[in-house]
């Protein structure tokens, strides 16, 4: 049987059991209309989870998902809408950098990369084919974002974020700390918030200390904390890259293990947990598992992540339900590490190369066009 009555609501629905829901216990998940409802049901219309109320007033006649029926699939668009969703390359860049693990995208098509195994810093202008430096750094760097003042914003194993003014070049303390923590990953958001994962330090396995997600409005006051779920369990093992959607959810790379196999953790603005992604069963398996390195959303809220072992794009849901996988390797992209997103929508690639490669071993970066999400 391939299909599932759903007893729901005034108008019934039958829907596909391959287009529903991953696993998720909805009773965890807190309406973000209605302050103290747990939800019940996942509304496959609108692609979000809802409460009882939420039927009443505007999900009624929707197709609707109860959470057996729900955690049988998992929510991806049909093959038809997948389809419809297309990368290309327009450009192809040499860098100077062996490998390029941040990327940022200045307003005036500038950009900035880093190089977090070998400590180096560029900002680049984009020729023809090439990128020419206009300012070299040696400085160790783990997590970077641009500022709406068009400045970037670096960490370098220092509790303060230094910030770095792309006119002049200097670099200078930020008004941006997380003493006595250390932080990992940085996230500039659409209303000037930053968000910042980060840790105690010391040995990433096993998990000792403090693993957190905190938000900072503009002038570097903290706003919230995100360290455990409902049931005092930890959110994150180690959060190395976040990016943001316009209602305010907060999407976490959060790596597992020492072999860099992760998951990407959404939040809503309140801290509960929206969804967790393991990777997509037709190209993660045991032997080829999710690796996400870098994660940014798109100027329609979907989420990108790249998978730098498997070589591929994955695309989600602003909620982090599966949508579809783009395989890079067949586009001639191989390894891809770092995104970045101009303020047009296009979306920029770093790659990195093998490990061991010499210094000679110049990194690729694609500047891509997509349609379709």
């Amino acid at each position: 049987m391939d299909r599932v009555h759903l007893r729901i609501a005034k108008d019934h629905q039958i829907t596909d059991i391959k287009d529903i829901g991953k696993h998720v216990t909805f009773s965890e998940i807190k309406c973000e209309n209605h302050t103290g409802q747990a939800c019940c049901l996942f509304c496959q219309t609108c692609k979000t989870f809802i409460c009882v109320k939420c039927v009443a007033k505007v999900h009624n006649g929707h197709e609707l998902i109860e959470e057996e029926d729900y955690n049988k699939g998992k929510v991806e668009m049909k093959p038809k809408q997948q389809s419809k969703i297309k990368f290309e390359i327009s450009k192809e860049y040499t860098t100077a950098l062996t490998h390029i693990h941040h990327t940022a995208v200045c307003s005036d098509g500038s950009m900035w990369m880093g190089d977090g195994t070998r400590s180096k810093l560029q900002h680049v202008k984009l020729t023809e084919n090439k990128t020419e430096v206009i300012t070299n750094f040696n400085t160790e760097i783990y997590g970077m974002a641009k500022t709406h003042s068009n400045n970037i914003l670096v960490t370098t194993g220092d509790t303060q974020l230094k910030i770095i003014n792309t006119m002049t070049g200097q670099i200078t303390d930020s008004k941006y700390n997380v003493k006595p923590l250390t932080p990992i990953s940085i996230h500039v958001t659409s209303d000037h918030r930053v968000i910042i994962g980060a840790w105690t330090g010391g040995k990433t396995l096993p998990v000792t200390g403090r693993r957190v997600v905190v938000v900072m409005d503009q002038e570097g006051k903290q706003l919230e904390e995100y360290e455990h779920d409902n049931h005092n369990k930890r959110l994150f093992t180690y959060p190395e890259h976040i990016t943001s959607t316009s209602n305010g959810n907060i999407c976490v790379v959060d790596w597992l293990d020492n072999d860099f196999r992760g998951r990407v953790v959404v939040l809503s603005p309140g801290g509960d947990i929206l969804g967790i992604y393991t990777g997509h069963p037709d190209v993660n398996t045991g032997k080829k598992p999710f690796k996400p390195k870098e994660i940014i959303t798109t100027l329609s809220d979907n989420i990108v992540v790249t998978d730098v072992s498997n070589q591929f794009l994955h695309i989600l849901t602003d909620q982090g339900q599966s949508i579809t996988y783009y395989n890079l390797h067949d586009m001639g992209i191989l390894y891809p590490h770092s995104l970045a997103l101009s303020t047009s929508g296009t979306i920029y690639v770093g790659c990195v190369n093998l490990q061991g490669s010499p210094d000679t071993t110049k990194a690729k970066l694609y500047k891509l066009e997509y349609s379709g999400i």
